[in-house]
């Protein structure tokens, strides 16, 4: 099950994965051009992020949130 929920109906999954992508590095250029992350860290993500999904909306602009998953996606 993807953990993406396009919103938009002028982009395809493929492009709403693209895009994910592309908002990553830009947090990541925009915060020096490193994170780091332990190895506790990534656990709690995970953790976290399997009641969690991305869901992106595109318009004029492009918004991603983190959003809890709908109970039917989980």
């Amino acid at each position: 099950m993807s953990q993406i929920l396009n919103l938009s109906a002028h982009a395809t999954d493929e492009d709403a994965q693209f895009l994910t992508s592309l908002f990553v590095y830009h947090l990541v250029e925009r915060c020096g051009g490193q994170l780091q992350l332990s190895a506790e860290d990534v656990r709690q993500i995970r953790e976290n992020l399997s009641s969690k999904m991305v869901q992106i909306q595109l318009g004029d602009d492009v918004r991603l949130r983190i959003i809890d998953r709908l109970p039917e996606l989980r």
